[in-house]
């Protein structure tokens, strides 16, 4: 391995020789197969585990040198920092498609997501208050707000369609597709009006009455088509089919689902900014060499934290890939994020988020299961989920988020106050329950298994049944 971007940076190629020796000294004591050898091969790995940052450090040392407004990293660079992979020393599986995996690219959704070396370039970017590059993996915030309303409208357009076929059939003298056009107008004002968005908050009495006017009118809409639709349902010659019901009601929540999404990126723009310019006004004054020592210690800070996932998992915490081990596919992994934000919207009604804006998804090197980083506002998603569960994953990230997020404590007060289990547990323990109840919660119950306890069952739909963001 040489990195040949930085072949003639004697630091880089110091760590990385460095590496490879202990890389040799592992192979050849793992190869023996005697106890005492696996022990200190266990002891080498460490070593080697350590390399990785200061290889890392190297790299980012070497790139921040003559002070560019930018960062970039190369797919070699990205292979060692977003996966740890290291050729001839720790492959990944023979199976793994290089070429798909530079060409991944997470579909629009409400989530920013990056990987590791997106987190750094990003870092540096704010650091010098010039606009960081779009997400190698993700979509700059237009571009995902563009994706999200290409969605509403397929799903508005799928609505309207199939209300026009029911009351086509049950009920001749509903004016379809006016009703399904005040659906459409009135829908955005309705949203901003339940998530009382500032827009709304702070606007004047002709706004507000405006807003409050539509939605209004949006609701008497909603109001006449469930009142067509339980009718044709109870019709005694022919009956709307139960599927055909359940898929209108199903089209109609996404529709309001995804301009919540919509809304919530919009608002997102404000906090965005805000965050940039505070780590660009605290290090305006810097010299250069200073600017280079506080991306440092932004990544000395992530360091600790990217353990975490492995920790809970009680694995290796290493961020070197296991040999031939798979990474995530991206896409496929925010599309599960994606699912599980949907079926638990007013995660993203929390103080903290209205404070600081949406969490960040970065997809990061190592194994484990997801968490959250309340440092920074971030979700962690590890590239190599234990066993390859990356709804499991997924779940934990977004958990320990509603678990650290809860500062009204609407969620560990039922949690431990209402389950008699959880009442003599320490708050460790009662964390870690809940990750693993909230991801039962979002995979099974939420499919129709009852899976939890009675009493967890009856808890959680407590404490996540639907309401509006101004409830």
């Amino acid at each position: 391995m040489a990195f040949r971007r930085w072949q003639d940076v004697p630091e880089v190629q110091q760590e990385t020789d460095k590496l490879i020796s202990l890389a040799q000294n592992y192979n050849a004591l793992i190869s023996t197969g005697k106890t005492e050898d696996k022990a200190q091969a266990q002891k080498v790995w460490q070593s080697m585990s350590s390399s990785y940052w200061d290889i890392l450090f190297a790299l980012v040392d070497a790139q921040t040198q003559k002070n560019p407004p930018a960062l970039t990293f190369d797919n070699e660079e990205r292979l060692f920092i977003d996966l740890g992979f290291i050729p001839g020393v720790s492959p990944l599986s023979k199976s793994f498609d290089v070429n798909a995996y530079f060409s991944a690219k997470c579909p629009g959704g409400i989530l920013p997501a990056m990987t590791f070396t997106d987190y750094i370039a990003e870092a540096w970017a704010n650091i010098n208050g010039v606009d960081p590059q779009e997400p190698a993996i993700g979509m700059s915030l237009n571009s995902r707000i563009a994706a999200l309303q290409d969605e509403l409208t397929t799903a508005q357009n799928s609505r309207n369609a199939l209300l026009t076929n029911i009351a086509g059939t049950y009920s001749p003298n509903m004016n379809a597709r006016q009703t399904a056009q005040t659906l459409n107008d009135c829908l955005l004002s309705a949203m901003k009006v339940n998530m009382r968005v500032p827009e709304y908050r702070e606007g004047d009495d002709a706004t507000r009455q405006k807003f409050t006017k539509e939605r209004k009118a949006y609701n008497d809409a909603v109001e006449a088509v469930n009142i067509m639709i339980n009718s044709a349902r109870k019709n005694e010659a022919s009956p709307l089919p139960a599927p055909k019901a359940e898929k209108f009601a199903e089209i109609h929540a996404r529709t309001e689902i995804i301009t919540r999404e919509i809304l919530y990126s919009q608002i997102d723009v404000v906090k965005i900014a805000r965050r940039a310019k505070k780590i660009t006004d605290a290090c305006a004054e810097m010299s250069p060499q200073m600017r280079r020592g506080e991306l440092r210690n932004m990544l000395v800070k992530k360091r600790d934290y990217l353990t975490v996932p492995a920790k809970t998992a009680r694995t290796d915490t290493s961020l070197i890939c296991q040999p031939e081990s798979m990474p995530i596919d991206y896409a496929k992994s925010y599309a599960i994020l994606e699912s599980m934000c949907r079926m638990d919207m007013d995660m993203f009604s929390v103080p903290r988020v209205r404070m600081y804006g949406l969490p960040r998804v970065i997809f990061v090197p190592g194994q484990g299961l997801g968490t959250y980083d309340w440092s920074d506002h971030t979700l962690l998603v590890p590239a190599f989920p234990i066993g390859g569960a990356e709804d499991k994953s997924a779940s934990y990230a977004l958990g320990t988020f509603r678990w650290d997020s809860d500062e009204d404590r609407k969620i560990k007060t039922p949690y431990e106050q209402q389950i008699k289990d959880n009442k003599k547990k320490s708050i460790l323990e009662l964390a870690t329950s809940f990750y693993k109840d909230y991801f039962l919660w979002l995979t099974k119950e939420k499919a129709g298994y009852r899976i939890l306890p009675r009493e967890t069952h009856k808890v959680f739909n407590v404490m996540f049944a639907p309401k509006n963001d101004e409830d």
